[in-house]
């Protein structure tokens, strides 16, 4: 099987990402793991942000919208795409057994993570204008608390980015930038037929241990078995 660090992977088209992304399980968006790529690393800078279908910046919000990978910022606090494939043993490892409300009622979590949490669990897709709205925070001096928040739930699997949505004026024409969507991670495994890993922690942990060993370059494992508690 050959380690995901020793392919000089190259992504010129969507088909191209959507394949590597298989092979590579995480695939941050910038080079943050060692030894490892990133959709920085397999993309050309010429590439980006020109709005074509080879944007790579389009690709990230149309992975997960196609249920090939999880978007969001789960570990590090950096944004990154984790393969359907992967994700669940992932987010096994990095779900609290305890429901938001549990955590908060026990200190673990701020009001506003809470608040965020019900506004996303109640309206699945809603955009980053309209759940700032709905909980209060789309003052200037509350976008702090929001980012903070919005981080917390990720790094929990709470919450993934679950793509973006077009903003339209009354008319109905786009009329500014897209804006990022989110919906709980249980809510988008179930939209794309994804199973959930219930294997209990130590056999989880057990099963990471393997695929790192098998897969990743050995600096990339001792990175992500700091990660992970490994």
């Amino acid at each position: 099987m050959v380690k995901v660090n020793d392919v000089d992977w190259k992504a010129a088209a969507y088909e191209d990402v959507t394949k590597i992304m298989k092979e590579v399980g995480i695939l941050p968006l910038s080079s943050f793991i060692p030894n490892h790529p990133s959709l920085e690393s397999i993309t050309v800078q010429e590439q980006w942000h020109t709005g074509l279908e080879t944007d790579p910046w389009l690709w990230r919000d149309r992975l997960p919208g196609d249920g090939i990978a999880a978007y969001g910022r789960f570990f590090a606090k950096k944004p990154m795409l984790i393969s359907a494939e992967l994700f669940p043993l992932i987010k096994n490892l990095l779900d609290e057994p305890y429901s938001v409300e549990e955590r908060y009622a026990d200190g673990e979590l701020p009001k506003s993570a809470v608040e965020l949490f019900q506004a996303v669990e109640e309206n699945e897709g809603i955009d980053v204008k309209e759940l700032r709205s709905k909980t209060g925070m789309k003052a200037k001096e509350s976008k702090n608390e929001f980012d903070r928040a919005l981080i917390e739930l990720q790094s929990k699997t709470d919450i993934v980015i679950a793509g973006i949505s077009e903003r339209l004026n009354a008319n109905g024409t786009k009329n500014g930038w897209n804006s990022t969507c989110y919906m709980t991670a249980k809510h988008w495994m179930e939209l794309h037929g994804i199973k959930a890993n219930t294997l209990p922690t130590p056999e989880a942990k057990n099963q990471l241990r393997t695929l790192l060993q098998e897969r990743f370059s050995a600096a990339a494992g001792v990175y992500l078995r700091k990660v992970f508690k490994l």
